[in-house]
């Protein structure tokens, strides 16, 4: 296929007339008066390696890598690991970072391999068995390079900057009399178990028991590593038809149940000037008369 592509191309370049040196060797071109045909040269690699992914993307990586390394060297400064505020601030900037590499390192790893496999699948093996085991492992990479391009591109989205922080979510039975309390339980035990199993620490605030099980409201916290992100997108109303416990006859019942997620929010420091704070004393009149003081 590349042979043929070659040999279909012409190429006429003029030559100077005060020169009959040439920049190519002579046995491999045709040349006539001041014009000369490009013919393919034989015994030489015409591959090399090439980057699948775009070159935009393969920038921004290039970067994250560079900054992923800078921020490594700073946390092995004896000045920053000094400074707990600081330290802090470059290790929470490296785990953001840590994903991203790993993956962009095992993207570049996976070419490499599949440049290899390529060029083993261009020389003559003359096992079918071997020959069958490359095309299959070309394939196997070219399909894992997609992948992993794709998540890189993901990766890559601007993320939201409420997304590592912590949050508190609410569980509110909705329409539905006593099963919607058995639904806003199934909810909140739901929660509990995904916050164990991913690692969460969540921790019950406050809570509203309804008269047939469940809950009529429940409030917790829960903490981790981007809980907005992984949590953030249940706000909402959360809707089940099913054959209650509470039903005798078999019906299906259509409950519903509210979630509310909401971030931690800042901590704010509110100093009140004495000045602005006015006391009022009243006395009531009467026998059984008190004084209040606002």
């Amino acid at each position: 296929m590349m042979e043929s592509l070659f040999t279909s191309i012409t190429v006429r370049i003029p030559l100077p007339n005060t020169s009959n040196q040439y920049l190519f060797p002579s046995n491999h071109f045709n040349i006539t008066k001041k014009s000369f045909i490009a013919r393919p040269l034989k015994n030489v690699k015409r591959s090399r390696f090439v980057c699948m992914a775009e070159p935009y993307l393969i920038t921004k990586l290039d970067s994250a890598e560079k900054t992923y390394k800078e921020l490594s060297t700073k946390l092995a400064d004896p000045d920053v690991v000094s400074n707990p505020s600081e330290y802090q601030k470059f290790a929470q900037s490296m785990s953001d970072l840590d994903e991203v590499v790993s993956t962009y390192r095992k993207f570049k790893e996976s070419e490499k391999q599949l440049e290899e496999a390529r060029e083993l699948a261009k020389e003559d093996v003359s096992d079918e068995d071997m020959a069958e085991m490359i095309a299959s492992e070309v394939e196997s990479l070219s399909n894992q390079l997609k992948e992993l391009e794709e998540k890189l591109k993901l990766m890559l989205l601007p993320s939201d900057p409420l997304d590592e922080r912590n949050i508190m979510l609410e569980v509110r039975a909705g329409t539905g009399g006593d099963e919607a309390g058995l639904w806003a339980g199934d909810l909140v035990r739901m929660y509990q178990r995904y916050s164990e199993r991913n690692s969460l620490k969540y921790t019950p605030l406050s809570c509203s028991e309804a008269d047939m099980g469940g809950f009529k409201t429940y409030v917790m916290e829960v903490k981790g590593k981007r809980v907005y992100s992984k949590l953030k997108y249940e706000s909402g109303v959360h809707r089940v038809q099913r054959v209650p416990r509470t039903e005798a006859q078999g019906r299906v019942h259509t409950s519903t149940a509210t979630v509310a997620v909401m971030p931690e929010a800042d901590e704010v420091e509110v100093q009140i000037d004495p000045k602005d704070i006015e006391l009022t004393t009243a006395r009531s009149g009467g026998a059984g008369g008190c004084i209040r003081t606002l």
